[in-house]
């Protein structure tokens, strides 16, 4: 990470920054005050009281323009914190320069008087850097040579910072007489304006580097002029010192042409993140309870927006009456485009799955459908899982998402070593894999954004380690309590933080049902048996099944259900109920078929000689015949008109 990111950064994670700076303001003008009135303005040099006036006036204009920031400091941006900074090491120098001039010429006073002109140095340096950083910040220039020109600076700083305490030692740059005045020293004085001039050509590079308009690079070579314009109009000699503060004017009136320019953009960027934030909310599902007729589980979740409104959204779904849809994502940009791209994903990921379709060939597809035509280059995190609420079997698939965290009803909260795929909108080749997973009854679920691991105290993150331990002190509690629980701790951590990123989590805890039987009707005229078959074959692959006994299962299904359409209504077409259930004591698949037909019993058809060559058997009968010789158990009984069959197979 680069210096001045990391400064920018120190800056932002801190929110009392701007409150502290401009209190020590407060304290630096109260200060000189104190130290004139204790000298007596009536003792000082005419020339000394011009330039005390003069530097009074500057720390009392920035104490003003700092004032009317203070409202609004907790949602400044680094651009002001910046700012706000160097104005208030500018106050340091100014007030160390009204000190120095205080006590120059008194006698009884001149050791202190050579360490104020040391820290005057020291700190002109600091403030040359801030200067520095705060042009970066303004002309927006971010490649090599910049980051090579920022370690430049930084440790010329730490050399011109420590090269004026030599005067402890030796006078470099000043003496101070016998008498406690000081006086330049002319031969090697010129050093201490190598930084300074250094800082000068690193600007008007990066005013050549930048791209940003006219207006901006004009106010930044106005502030470098100005001053030296004020020193030349002052005829600068010992005695007169106007460069500090003509130095802190230019530099108020620098901040007002750009903030004044500014001005329409933030407006116009404020209200495009409260559209962002209208539209991110608003596709949200915020009705809890959300199925208050649904008794086999309960979900909660929360999405609290961050300052610069992400792409996190969540969504829970009945796919039908059996499977709920669940997801959680994270979009990589911000604001409107991340806004619209986050509602785009979360229908195409809905429509996918109320379709019919698996985890991983949701992904798949709308992993396509994005790459096809994305422009903005953004992409998405994507967790999309599939809960079976008669056997609590949970499907899912991670396009590049955190790891879910599961509880078991006898154990903790534990975090899922799940397979990750690639983010979705990426690649449009990516092939998505998915796993399985058995919720038991009283089993919770709890998938987030990384906003929520994310989130910084002063120090460090909120971090894995800490969010686990978080969710084991809340797993008895309700998925809102929990989540609520989550959100709570966070704010408590983060304290006046910032907060950067979208915090958005979902807890679903699972109950189990007391209806174990799936059911599934087809219509023999206008649906093809596979509409029978599917659903039982997804349990099937859920459960883990060996595929040799689903292959089985399958071919006996599909004979069977083309028996009932070919010969049960033949013909005429009707509806055929398949209901299915999964019993224990041994593991069996209990498979029930009904039609309302003409008596069929396709046990009673004739076993063929499966002795005799293929030509010289009879025609029919053989896929009934593996059916009995494949299944476990055959019924049939005839009852209120209707045909009952029932198929049993070991699973």
């Amino acid at each position: 990470m680069n210096i001045d990111t990391k400064i920018t950064d120190a800056l932002n994670k801190k929110t009392w920054i701007i409150p502290l700076l401009f209190a020590f303001m407060c304290l630096f003008f109260v200060g000189s005050v104190v130290a004139i009135e204790l000298r007596g303005f009536d003792n000082l040099e005419s020339t000394f009281a011009f330039s005390i006036g003069g530097e009074l006036f500057s720390i009392m204009v920035s104490i003003v323009l700092v004032a009317s920031i203070l409202p609004s400091a907790k949602r400044q941006s680094g651009y002001i914190r910046i700012f706000v900074t160097l104005l208030s090491v500018g106050c340091f120098v100014l007030f160390l320069d009204i000190l120095q001039m205080t006590v120059d010429g008194l006698v009884n006073y001149a050791i202190l008087n050579r360490v104020i002109c040391i820290f005057v140095f020291a700190s002109e340096t600091v403030f040359t850097f801030f200067f520095w950083l705060y042009t970066t910040y303004v002309l927006k220039v971010k490649n090599k040579s910049m980051n090579v020109l920022m370690v430049i600076a930084g440790l010329l700083l730490i050399v011109f910072y420590l090269i004026p305490f030599i005067n402890f030692f030796y006078p470099l740059y000043f003496t101070i007489d016998d008498m406690g005045v000081y006086h330049r020293v002319t031969e090697t004085w010129w050093i201490c304006r190598i930084y300074i001039a250094t800082i000068v050509i690193f600007v008007i590079i990066s005013l050549f580097l930048s791209k940003e308009k006219r207006k901006k690079k004009i106010v930044i070579i106005i502030f470098m002029g100005l001053p030296l314009v004020a020193v030349g109009a002052g005829g600068y000699r010992y005695g007169v010192s106007i460069l500090y503060s003509s130095m802190m004017v230019s530099l108020v009136l620098m901040y007002a042409m750009l903030f004044s320019n500014n001005e329409k953009h933030l407006y116009s960027k404020s209200k495009e993140l409260s559209l962002a934030t209208n539209i991110q909310q608003q596709m949200l599902p915020t009705i809890f309870p959300a199925f208050p007729g649904r008794k086999e589980f309960d979900v909660y979740a929360i999405m609290e927006p961050a300052k610069e409104v992400g792409g996190d959204f969540y969504d829970f779904f009945l796919i039908d009456d059996d499977h709920l849809g669940i997801v959680i994502a994270d979009v990589s940009d911000k604001g409107v485009p991340a806004a619209l791209f986050m509602m785009a994903s979360k229908i195409m990921v809905q429509n996918y799955a109320m379709i019919g379709y698996s985890p991983k060939e949701v992904l798949t597809r709308v992993n396509k459908q994005i790459c096809s035509n994305n422009q903005s280059e953004m992409f998405v995190t994507i967790w999309f899982g599939v809960l079976n609420l008669k056997t609590g079997v949970l499907t899912a698939s991670n396009g590049g998402h955190e790891r879910p965290i599961i509880k078991n009803p006898d154990g903790h909260f534990e975090v899922l070593n799940d397979k990750h795929n690639l983010v979705v909108g990426y690649f449009a080749e990516t092939p998505y894999s998915e796993y399985c997973i058995k919720l038991e009854k009283g089993s919770k679920l709890y998938v987030y954004t990384d906003g929520v691991t994310e989130a910084r105290d002063n120090n460090s993150q909120f971090g894995m380690d800490r969010l686990v331990a978080n969710l084991v002190k809340l797993e008895e509690q309700t998925p809102d309590n929990i989540c609520k629980g989550v959100l709570s701790e966070l704010r408590t951590f983060m304290g006046d933080n910032l907060q950067f990123d979208d915090i958005t989590m979902l807890c679903l805890e699972y109950h189990g049902s007391n209806d174990n039987v799936s059911r599934i009707s087809v219509n023999t005229e206008t649906d093809d048996v596979s509409k029978g078959i599917t659903p039982i074959i997804n349990l099937l692959n859920e459960l883990e099944v060996e595929h040799k006994v689903v292959y089985k299962i399958e071919l006996a299904l599909e004979e069977l259900l083309v028996n009932v359409a070919s010969y049960a209504y033949a013909p005429r077409h009707g509806i055929i109920d398949i209901s299915y259930e999964v019993v224990d004591n041994p593991r069996t698949i209990v498979i029930t078929i009904v039609d309302q037909g003409k008596a069929f019993n396709p046990l009673e058809m004739e076993d063929p000689d499966i002795t005799l060559p293929s030509e010289e058997r009879r025609i029919g009968g053989l896929g009934v015949f593996i059916v009995k010789n494949t299944m476990d158990e055959l019924t049939y009984d005839r009852k209120d008109d209707k045909n009952i069959l029932v198929v049993k197979k070991a699973i």
